[in-house]
């Protein structure tokens, strides 16, 4: 190696050489600062973090827990609560309502703790009869059922409105949202969703698909059915809870790579819809509850739910049918029963053995809310009685005739527009004309009475 080149080589050396020393310094640098603090008071740093957050808050927080159930998926309990330095004050809510002790008291006192064990966690350690009724070592309950009374902490949010978590020895999630009213308000506020806006039927909407969903509210469970599940069984299930116009999910829904954490109420109060945008659940269309259910026996209706032309051939039926050997008071109930496969019968009598009466009519949803009707031209019983020429043609024909199909609109009255209460059909051409009954309405009321 020549001098020129010598000369070179050991400049690159001291180069490489200062560049690594410069790394290392640094390296050893952030390293001093890392644990520039000791683990004990590290610890206490984190805690004293956690609770200037838990008391950091005028009204308190809404305390979600997911529970075991026997034999079901994990249902949520609700609990509202404010923590001070030392103890913490657990509200009246809708999960001490049910309680077989102190369910009628405002409030009770207890005291909890913050501990380290692989991380921060939250130890209600003293017996509180509102939380420790579900969650301890409870004479109520086996040892399979028992929730948690210590929690984990994951995080909080960057607001410092929520913090995560999971119960420490069932690991089910736990979640504390900030409440922006006093415990009453928020209770009554958030229990208007259960009573209104949480429907037994409707839909949810994803990435272009529109799949069946059910809220089982009892327990704080959205199930809905994915493409892959048989509608005829379960489908995934979802823990969530009440928020004030919303729902927060514990166990948040995953389709097709999104992911749906928390729903607000629509302004028009008739679904929700993810914050992000990411989804929605609708109200189920009114005409479904009529071409798609099959329980048994689902719509009854009495002759004060009549007016215009079917007050009309109702009693046109009745003068018919008393002069025949089948009288009007032979006539107990009148009900709606679709078989979900593009048949509705008008039943009448229905639980009466022989004495009951079908009359099936073709049906075929026209619009989201619309159904059409055309009655097939028979009538079966198992006594042959054929009442449809002794007088009762008067109301069928008055619904739709063999030969041509009728068109109904479907409004409600009561409830929601997610829950309704009661369904009214008004004929699309002659609106005075209008059947009344209410959703689900069982067949041992009198057809002759009042409402």
């Amino acid at each position: 190696m020549n001098t020129k080149n010598r000369f070179k080589h050991i400049l690159t050396v001291c180069s490489v050489c200062c560049a690594v020393a410069a790394t290392l310094a640094g390296c050893e640098m952030k390293e001093d600062d890392l644990f520039s603090v000791d683990p004990a008071n590290r610890s206490d740093q984190w805690m004293a973090e956690y609770r200037r957050v838990f008391n950091n808050n005028e009204y308190g927080w809404a305390l979600y827990t997911d529970n075991p159930t026997y034999g079901r998926h994990p249902a949520v309990y609700t609990y509202a609560v404010k923590f001070d330095q030392t103890w913490c004050t657990f509200y009246q809510s809708s999960s001490t309502k049910s309680l077989p002790v102190d369910r009628d008291k405002d409030s009770v006192q207890s005291m909890y703790s913050f501990k380290m064990d692989n991380g921060i966690v939250l130890s209600f350690d003293t017996y509180n009869s509102f939380f420790h009724y579900y969650a301890d070592n409870s004479q109520y309950f086996a040892q399979d059922l028992q929730g948690d009374f210590e929690f984990c902490l994951d995080r909080y949010s960057e607001n410092e409105d929520t913090i995560f978590g999971r119960g420490k020895t069932k690991q089910l999630p736990f979640v504390m949202i900030k409440m922006p009213c006093p415990a009453p308000e928020y209770q009554t506020e958030t229990d208007k969703i259960t009573s209104l806006y949480s429907p037994y039927d409707c839909v949810f909407i994803c990435e272009g698909d529109t799949l069946t969903a059910r809220f089982l509210s009892g327990y704080h469970n959205l199930m809905i059915w994915f493409p892959e599940d048989n509608i005829n069984g379960d489908g995934h299930l979802f823990s969530y809870g009440n928020l004030i116009r919303g729902i927060y999910f514990l166990e948040p829904i995953e389709y097709k790579g999104k992911i749906i954490r928390e729903m607000a109420l629509n302004d028009e109060e008739d679904g929700y819809h993810d914050i992000h945008g990411l989804g929605s659940l609708a109200p189920r269309p009114f005409a479904d509850y009529f071409t798609k259910d099959t329980e048994y026996d689902n719509y009854f209706f009495g002759s004060s739910g009549l007016s215009g032309r079917f007050a009309e051939a109702c009693n046109n039926m009745k003068t018919a049918l008393n002069k025949s050997s089948y009288k009007a008071s032979t006539i107990n109930n009148i009900t709606f029963m679709p078989d979900g496969e593009g048949t509705l019968t008008l039943c009448v009598n229905v639980w009466y053995g022989d004495g009951e009466i079908h009359f099936p009519f073709d049906i075929k949803k026209t619009d989201r809310n619309q159904i059409a009707l055309r009655w097939q031209g028979t009538e079966h019983s198992g006594s042959n009685l054929n009442i449809y020429s002794k007088g009762f043609k008067h109301f069928v024909d008055a619904i739709a005739t063999k030969d041509e199909w009728r068109t109904y609109n479907i409004t409600q009255d009561g409830g929601s527009l997610m829950s309704p209460g009661v369904f009214q059909l008004e004929d699309v051409d002659n609106p005075e004309n209008h059947i009344y009954f209410e959703k689900n309405y069982r067949y041992y009321h009198d057809f002759w009475g009042t409402y």
